[in-house]
């Protein structure tokens, strides 16, 4: 195996000597610093002269291989059919995605949400607003799988199924930005769920995803840029999807479901989401937020054929909650 300053020569040379890692590459350097065969700064350099070009779907894909193997397999016994990272945080409307979550987990389809909830400490994070609505949270599989056995939902957080990764997403607020892991972050899938969607906050990224999901052989995922980059979609404008579908990379569009609307809100709380989802006060934003969110995982899953049908089946499930 190479040195790691290998690894930071083939990224860091001049604009005619330097070249992304190779999958296998990328892999090999992050085993590297989880053995202990590298230094943190070493990572850190290699994670920045990534960021500045944007890491390469073969990058992150060896990234997520690596994490992978640190994930308990006795996770992957818990028969999930939805994984749903949440790592982005909400500032300008509450977390919709939690009352879509709810919803399909009413009617049978068993979630895991994820997260963690120091990427963004100004935001308001996901895990606040589940003791409100009743999600419950676990910190092994064995607490997992009584939750699931009981709610079909459950949250974890990072810290339960991947604790290397905790001070690796931790760089973020020493160098002022984002690595190449809080993409990955995203991607561990630690329960093996056969489908999965994900949020991103820049446009582009959701190529990357799909492409580096099929890259370590996922079979079904999603990814879209969600509200303030979470795993929920805006219904305020139109949808650029991209995702694995059977093992294959796919695109399309989604249009605008809510014309005109604004989307700043003012209470963003677990509190005002019980009561939406109580039915104590309505959100007209928010109704259409779960709907359409709710529809992307519906047709991803092939609960529902086409776009129309998956609207509508979101729209008679979110109003039959109940």
């Amino acid at each position: 195996m190479p040195a790691f300053s290998e690894f930071i020569k083939h990224v860091g040379r001049g604009e005619k000597g330097r070249r992304p890692l190779t999958q296998q590459e990328a892999r090999e350097a992050l085993d590297m610093y989880l053995n202990g065969r590298a230094e943190l700064l070493q990572l850190a350099v290699l994670l920045m002269l990534q960021r500045v070009r944007c890491e390469t779907p073969e990058e992150a894909a060896g990234y997520i291989q690596a994490l992978r193997k640190r994930v308990d397999v006795e996770w992957q016994d818990l028969a999930v059919d939805l994984d749903w990272p949440c790592f982005a945080g909400k500032r300008r409307q509450p977390p919709w995605l939690l009352l879509a979550a709810k919803v399909l987990a009413k009617n049978g389809i068993r979630v895991m949400l994820h997260g963690h909830a120091a990427v963004d400490a100004i935001k308001f994070q996901i895990e606040s607003a589940c003791p409100d609505l009743g999600i419950q949270q676990a910190d092994s599989p064995e607490q997992a799988k009584a939750i699931l056995a009981h709610d079909d939902i459950c949250y974890i957080p990072l810290s339960a199924y991947c604790e290397p990764l905790v001070d690796l997403l931790a760089l973020r607020s020493q160098v002022g930005l984002r690595t190449p892991l809080n993409t990955v972050a995203r991607a561990l899938n630690p329960t093996d769920a056969p489908y999965s969607i994900h949020g991103i906050f820049h446009q582009g990224y959701e190529q990357l995803h799909a492409e580096a999901a099929a890259l370590v052989g996922d079979r079904n995922m999603i990814a879209f840029k969600g509200e303030g980059g979470e795993s929920e979609r805006s219904p305020r404008t139109a949808c650029r999807v991209a995702g694995v579908s059977d093992g294959h990379v796919f695109y399309e569009e989604w249009p605008t479901f809510l014309e005109g609307a604004s989307g700043k809100h003012g209470e963003i709380s677990g509190e005002y989401l019980r009561k939406v989802w109580e039915g104590e006060i309505e959100n007209n934003y928010g109704s259409h937020a779960v709907i359409s969110t709710m529809a992307l995982a519906l047709k991803m899953m092939k609960i529902c054929p086409d776009q129309h049908t998956a609207l509508e089946q979101a729209s008679q499930w979110w109003q039959n909650r109940h």
